[in-house]
């Protein structure tokens, strides 16, 4: 924080949050979980492969969203990012259905056997790898590790705040700050608890989930054909969360500054910032997808290219279109420009057209696994797609509802000087 710069008042702060955040979004959101849990059930005992196919579908993407949330606070560490200051408390909120996820993942284990062909008939030259038993093993480490270590760096962000707010707060809040807090030293000294623990853990974080995604992408995704392999394909995953973590996070961003009164701190300026986070990566994304492409196209091997030609050249290829329109074209032609990145309602057009193509992204993948004659996209795959959306607000509403949607010591306005070298560089800025 550069000198001069002070702390956001506190009350101020706790005026603005709301008791109850999402008003009617609560029930939304419970009711969607419903629907999801009902429909899979349904959708278990009438086709399981589809039931099942679809959950591992929806809990891949929102899982892969959540552990991006992470990642973008801890690459924002490593780099010293200034500009995440007003946005980091958003991006911190996507952990939040970790530990739903994880819960999820074990009841995934109990539906392998109707999604991946190699439970029963795994490929001789990869039968020690492709297992049911290695395969449990492998993700409950994987998975618990990169969750461990991204919950730990979001508790060391969060702490100093909870703990100058918890004088300031009651009931349920209260306690849960105290159990947060325990064997507070003082304000100063958490502050330069906080730097220091956040900065040593960020590269762990991030070599932890590079290396553990990378894993998960093969287990759960790239395995869903186990015939097929491609040594890109875990980058081209796990920078397709970190994509959708952006996403989602500018989505966050566009509501809570106008639902919470945050337009001070949430400016034209941070919302420029998040856009161009996603014009950007929205680039990259293509750029891996192409990279994949023309090696394997090119290289024509059987084994390689089936999977693609069932991807794009059969009843998927409409699909495919979505994912290419929704994920790149629609969103680098809408964010070129300045304006669309500062204005809340296009930044969140684009941002929800991008997340939209991503989840179609995840049926290619799936679909034609379990499905290959016809396109795996029906009743039971919408509910349990509205069921684990329902679950992810709940956890992120939730998250708001107990923690400060800005972070104090870091969500500052930019300076005066600052301000002035903006206005006078940056025509758009209103």
């Amino acid at each position: 924080m550069s000198h001069g710069q002070k702390f956001i008042n506190v009350q101020d702060l706790l005026d603005r949050m709301v008791e109850r955040p999402g008003g009617r979004l609560y029930p939304l959101a419970v009711g969607l979980t419903v629907v999801g849990v009902v429909g899979f059930i349904v959708g278990v005992m009438s086709d399981p492969s589809r039931a099942w196919a679809a959950l591992v579908w929806n809990w891949a993407l929102w899982s892969g969203v959540s552990t991006g949330g992470a990642i973008l606070v801890a690459a924002s560490t490593i780099a010293s990012g200034h500009w995440i200051r007003s946005l980091r408390r958003l991006a911190e909120s996507l952990t939040a259905f970790m530990p739903v996820s994880y819960v999820i993942m074990i009841v995934l284990f109990f539906g392998l056997g109707h999604v991946y062909s190699w439970v029963e008939h795994p490929p001789e030259a990869k039968a020690a790898y492709l297992n049911p038993g290695f395969f449990v093993l492998r993700q409950v480490v994987a998975v618990g590790a990169v969750y461990a270590l991204s919950l730990l760096l979001v508790y060391w962000s969060l702490r100093p705040d909870l703990g100058r707010l918890k004088e300031r707060v009651g009931g349920w809040r209260r306690g849960l700050y105290d159990r947060l807090t325990r064997n507070w030293q003082g304000l100063d000294i958490e502050l330069e608890r906080s730097i220091y623990k956040r900065e040593r853990l960020a590269p762990a974080v991030v070599l932890v989930w590079a290396a553990g995604w990378t894993v998960w992408a093969w287990d759960w995704l790239m395995s869903i054909d186990p015939h097929w392999f491609s040594t890109l394909f875990g980058a081209w995953i796990f920078m397709t969360y970190f994509l959708a973590a952006i996403g989602v996070t500018a989505v966050l961003a566009t509501f809570v500054r106008r639902y919470r009164s945050f337009v001070d701190i949430i400016d034209r300026r941070s919302l420029h910032d998040i856009g161009k986070m996603l014009f950007a990566f929205t680039i990259f994304w293509t750029y891996l997808f192409f990279a994949q492409y023309l090696v394997i196209w090119y290289g024509r091997l059987p084994e390689e290219t089936h999977f693609i030609e069932q991807r794009l050249w059969t009843v998927y290829q409409p699909i495919a279109i979505i994912v290419l329109a929704g994920v790149f074209l629609i969103p680098f032609i809408g964010l070129l420009g300045v304006k669309p990145k500062r204005t809340p309602a296009l930044l969140r057009t684009f941002a929800t057209i991008s997340l939209i193509g991503i989840w179609f992204f995840h049926l290619l993948i799936i679909g034609p696994g379990v499905l290959p004659d016809a396109v795996a996209l029906g009743p039971i795959e919408l509910a349990v797609a509205v069921g684990v959306l329902g679950a992810f607000m709940l956890t992120t509403m939730t998250f708001f509802r107990a923690i400060p949607s800005i972070a104090i010591a870091a969500g500052l306005p930019p300076d005066p000087e600052t301000e002035k070298l903006a206005e006078l560089t940056e025509p758009h800025h209103h």
